[in-house]
């Protein structure tokens, strides 16, 4: 059986700096495993200058990303609350330069420079199966070339994001506040460029959301809830179609573009934390452990501050840290939900449809489980 010092699930950029974290700062061999196979399109994110902190913080040079990988971005158009567009960096604050991310191109940098540093990934772990036993941690997986594979390690760290089935396994409890899923496809367009722009536009069930991940692609996305998605069959090419063909803004930019998919992809979107105290020398980070609302724009820059606040907590001589860890992500948590409410509370068109209900009621604060920070 294969021993590290650290074994970290998932390989996103919160998996990956965390990894990267461990070696760097502390020393320690790291074995990432990874679901995927690092194939899949992950959706371009809008993400603030304070990123290079954190690859600063991790000794990457911004240089080793390439050339496109960090674009300048001319911020967001909106049509939020009237059909007047308004034009800001960030549906929550003004944030200065902002850029569009090149998530294969960053993603792929931050794993191969862990890799160059010594770490292990392994991609295509399927039925992953983790126990802790005697102060080390087991996990067992299915590789479809090698077969079962085991490992252990001292400490054990969820980076597998918002879907992560590791805590419930582990017994942990975890609050979900809304019921927000995204609807949507990549685009391309034969005879056209894509702006590095982001366009978000509320509707009666809802709200679009059209961003450029390059020249050549872009995202387009329909955020609603899950029942109102059954209700309205927005999973149903047709039907979302028919949708995006009815919006105001977005509809006129998207003439002549046509899906590079066969069928849309639905993803959730809820947003949620952990109330349960975490096992002995484990961590949750990125969406794993906190998950935000997309129209907040904070994953990328969250998953990156945890990973590396959290690795700190982890290693650290105070017993206390991982619980300070645990509180301060509540924190950021409760500020964002009281963030968010104003947001949505901005749209008082359609105050009977339940999507806006909900948002526009009284904001759910977590019951703190533990001491505090």
């Amino acid at each position: 059986m294969a021993t590290y010092d650290v074994i970290v699930i998932g390989g996103g950029p919160a998996g990956a700096a965390c990894a990267l974290s461990l070696m760097l700062h502390h020393k320690k061999s790291v074995l990432l495993l990874e679901r995927g196979d690092f194939t899949q399109q992950r959706i371009g994110e809008q993400v603030s200058h304070s990123t290079f902190d954190f690859l600063e913080y991790l000794e990457i040079p911004r240089s080793e990303f390439g050339e496109g990988c960090f674009v300048p971005n001319y911020g967001k158009e909106s049509y939020w609350g009237s059909d007047i567009q308004s034009n800001h960096h960030s549906l929550f604050t003004t944030q200065g330069a902002t850029y569009q991310l090149d998530r294969a191109l960053f993603d792929e940098t931050l794993l191969m420079t862990m890799v160059e540093r010594g770490g292990t990934v392994i991609p295509r772990c399927k039925q992953m199966d983790i126990s802790q036993q005697d102060a080390t941690w087991q996990v067992e997986v299915v590789h479809p070339d090698e077969g079962a594979l085991q490992f252990q390690s001292e400490y054990l760290i969820d980076a597998s994001g918002r879907q992560s089935k590791i805590g419930k396994a582990l017994g942990l409890e975890r609050t979900v506040s809304d019921q927000l899923v995204g609807i949507g496809t990549f685009i391309e367009h034969p005879n056209q460029g894509f702006e590095q722009l982001q366009r978000i536009e509320s509707c009666e069930y809802g709200w679009w959301y059209m961003a450029g991940l390059s020249r050549d692609l872009a995202v387009v996305t329909c955020f609603t809830d899950m029942d109102v998605m059954k209700e309205m069959q927005l999973n149903r090419k047709e039907q979302w179609n028919q949708c995006l063909a009815a919006t105001k803004a977005l509809s006129s930019h998207l003439q002549g573009s046509v899906s590079t998919q066969s069928k849309l992809w639905v993803k959730q979107a809820h947003s949620q934390y952990y109330v349960s105290d975490f096992p002995n020398k484990f961590l949750a980070i990125g969406d794993s452990v906190v998950s935000f609302d997309p129209v907040s724009s904070m994953g990328i820059g969250f998953a990156m501050s945890s990973a590396c606040h959290g690795v700190h907590a982890l290693m650290g001589d105070d017993p206390d840290a991982v619980k300070h860890y645990q509180n301060d992500t509540l924190r950021i948590f409760d500020e964002y939900l009281n963030i968010k409410q104003g947001i949505y509370q901005k749209e008082q068109r359609w105050p009977n449809h339940p999507f806006w209900q909900r948002r526009n009621g009284h904001v759910h604060q977590p019951q703190r489980s533990r001491a505090s920070a």
